[in-house]
Formats: C-alpha cells, structure tokens, sequence
C-alpha cells in the first residue's frame, strides 16, 4: 500500500491539495486506484501527470508519495485545501528531460488520439511514470514511450512480419510522439506458466530474433551490443557513486572483459532484437493463442541477455526447461552454433548490460524521476562483480 498526496492543478493552476489517502497496488507508477479516488471526491476527470516526491527510505513501491494530478474540469468546492502551496511554480516549470506524458494535457493528447481511432471509449490511465504512460480502453491500449526507449507499434511490426500472433495487434503507430494504439491481448498474464506456454513463447521468439538478425540497422531502437561494453562501463565508473574498492573490483572486470566476451562469441549467438524485460509477466495466454507485451526496453544486442532475464524469474526447473527449450531452438536455427555456452559469460554481461541501461535512464530523466533507479547502475556493477567471481574469472 502506498499513501497519496495529490497535488492538483486545472491546466497548470494549482487548485488544492487533496486528503491523504492510501491506495493499492503499492507500485509508484501504478496510478488506477489514484485516478479513480480523485474522479470520485473531485467529481471530474482527473489524470496523473508525474511523481513529484516519493518516500526515499523505499524504492519503487510503498511509503508517502506526493503526485502533480490535472484536473480536466473544475473540481467541485470544498473538497481541496487551497492553501497556497509555495513550491507550486518549481513543479510546473518546464524540464527538458520531462516526459510528454508528464507535461500539462499530456495524458489528454494520447488519449485523444486514441480515441480519433477507436471512437469515444471510456479510457482507463493504468500507468505513469519516466518510462512509459499507459491508458487502457475497451478492447485496447494506448502507450506513451520515453525518447530513449522503443516504441512498441514499430518494434511488433517488425516482428510481425516473422509471427503473426507472437505480440498484440498494432491498431496505430505516431512515431513523431512514440504513441503505440495496440489491441488487448487475450488471457492472463503468464507469472506462473505451464511447460507448453515456455516452449511456445521461447521457441517463437527465438525463431522471430534469428529472422531479424540480418535486420538489425533497420530497427528504431537503442544499441548495446556486447563489444561496446567496455567503453560504457569504464563511463559508468565517471558517474556511479561507488567505494574505492568497488571502483578496484570494476576495474579489476573490465580487465578479464575480454576472456569473457570472447566466450560469449564462442557460442555463435548472432546480433539482434532482445526483448530487455522477458520474464513471464510479459507473456500473455488465454489457454491456446500466446503473445509478449511491452516492448518498449527492446534493444539490439545479444539474444542470450533474453534467456538470462526468464532465468532469474523461473523456478529452478522450470529456468532449466527453459534454457532446454531456448538451447534448442538456437541449435535448430544455427546448427554449428553452442548456445549453452552464452549461459556462463551472460551471468556477467547481463548485468553489465542492466548497469548501462539504467543509467541511460538517469541520463534522460529529470530528477525528481530518478529515484525509480537511482541506485541500480550500483547495484548491477555489484552483481556483475560477484557473478564474474562465481564464474573463476
């Protein structure tokens, strides 16, 4: 659970300040249960436009959470506390790292334009924050991505092209915004998924990165291929508060890189589109049709980042049915190739690749988001320091 304080404008005029009040799901960005307190107390629309200030002793869920929340009509009298509230011209003030999304009517355009294609819905905001605005309607969803990330309708289009069904139907595209209109993917969410869904989802995809390796210069979407390692970590130790050891242990990585790059190149593996956050929350199912959502952390890199990442969120058997399963498939695709031989280095350069990635976060956000990640670039150049140590590097 998490306790609320809204701070709530009409446009960019602050109007008040709403009762404290506690809401599920604890996640900061998970905004339903905010919107739908205010729509009610307020007795008009209301969308979450940004975190203004979280409770820095948790990270990501919990704890006191002050939101800037728009008002789309005048809020009914005497249900705010419209005393003057003096930091209110430093929250509306412009940031250039600000999200569209996070702007005065940003939610409104995306909406607007979702509803130009799909008619008048009733739309739903279910998430907010640096990443990614997510409005959800009968039948569909509308998604906002940061500059920095994919854009979903143009990364499935992609991959459509190979699988048909392997991700959610793209309804409509505003690249210029990074707008995604998709339709509903049937089913569940697979957190808990039977050996037949693992075999379907990871052997399809794997099918869908072989097909796209040969296309990699023509996908819109960040690069981290594994040979520039190297240079963005050693950048990582010019920002990345870390203790002189750690530096020491950092360093002591990047010297041993090169033995561990080269066994990741021993396995054959080629460049290509990686999902960037595939665990099993990502898959949907309804029994026989399976499909992956949220693509907007896909990158170009190594497809054994992919394998590593559904390790960690699996049980132990069923991360070793997977890793079967994904072994397998490679071999079909790349006879002459070892995919098995990924699995050791990538324990490495998975987090390296974590490191990095957050830290292009922080580059591209404004501060008062950063703490969704702030200690992450840290925390994954801990891991990799550990996992090169459990390797005998």
């Amino acid at each position: 659970m998490k306790t609320v304080e809204a701070l709530v404008s009409v446009g960019d005029r602050y109007v008040g300040r709403a009762p404290t009040f506690d809401v599920e799901p604890a996640w900061w960005s998970e905004v339903e249960g905010i919107t739908r307190k205010l729509d009610h107390l307020l007795g008009v629309r209301t969308v979450v436009l940004r975190l203004v200030q979280a409770d820095a002793a948790v990270v990501m869920r919990g704890g006191r959470v002050v939101y800037h929340v728009q008002a789309l009509g005048e809020p009914r009298p005497g249900v705010l506390d419209e005393t003057p509230y003096d930091g209110w011209g430093a929250i509306v003030a412009p940031h250039p790292l600000r999200a569209t999304w996070a702007e005065v009517d940003g939610p409104t355009r995306l909406i607007e334009w979702a509803q130009s294609i799909v008619g008048p819905l009733d739309p739903g905001q279910v998430k907010t924050w640096n990443l990614s605005c997510l409005i959800r309607f009968p039948g569909a969803w509308a998604k906002a991505t940061s500059r920095f990330c994919s854009i979903d309708a143009d990364i499935i289009e992609h991959i459509h092209r190979y699988d048909g069904t392997l991700a959610p139907t793209v309804l409509a595209t505003s690249a210029a915004d990074r707008w995604s209109l998709l339709a509903h993917a049937p089913g569940i969410d697979c957190w808990e998924p039977d050996r037949p869904t693992i075999e379907d989802v990871v052997g399809r995809w794997v099918a869908v990165q072989a097909a796209l390796a040969g296309e990699v210069d023509d996908l819109d979407a960040p690069v981290l291929r594994p040979a520039e390692l190297a240079d963005e970590v050693s950048r990582l130790l010019t920002v990345v508060e870390l203790s002189d050891d750690a530096v020491l242990d950092v360093k002591r990585l990047l010297t041993t890189l090169p033995t561990i790059l080269g066994e990741l190149d021993a396995a054959g593996l080629p460049i290509t589109l990686v999902h960037g956050d595939f665990h099993p929350g990502n898959w949907r199912s309804d029994g026989t049709n399976r499909a992956i959502v949220d693509w907007a952390d896909s990158f170009v890199g190594h497809p054994a980042t992919d394998i590593q990442r559904l390790r960690g969120w699996l049980p132990a058997d069923q991360g070793n049915h997977a890793v079967e399963i994904w072994s397998e498939a490679w071999k079909q695709q790349l006879p002459d190739s070892d995919p098995r031989r990924a699995l050791r280095p990538m324990t490495v350069l998975g987090r390296l690749v974590g490191a990095v990635m957050y830290q292009r976060f922080l580059d591209n956000i404004e501060p008062a988001e950063r703490i969704y990640h702030a200690d992450d670039p840290r925390a994954e150049l801990q891991a990799a320091v550990e996992a090169m140590r459990a390797c005998g590097w």
